[in-house]
């Protein structure tokens, strides 16, 4: 993900995966159901800590990786 509205985008595809509704992840992940909106829709000023909780809600944890520059893939 390079933005916060891939990945709010990419949240709601995964929430919807789940077959849960905003209200029940918010309840799930602690976080209000006006901010997990406001994150799926890519708000950029979101809480990193609430963006960590609402993916391991959805059973999901961040990992980095090195992005490889273009040109570079083996």
């Amino acid at each position: 993900m390079k933005t916060v509205r891939s990945l709010g985008l990419k949240t709601r595809e995964l929430r919807l995966r789940a077959g849960l509704s905003q209200e029940e992840l918010a309840v799930k992940a602690w976080v209000s159901r006006k901010w997990l909106n406001e994150f799926e829709n890519g708000k950029t000023s979101v809480n990193a800590s609430k963006v960590l909780d609402v993916l391991q809600a959805l059973g999901y944890e961040v990992d980095v990786v090195p992005i490889t520059p273009v040109g570079n893939e083996q």
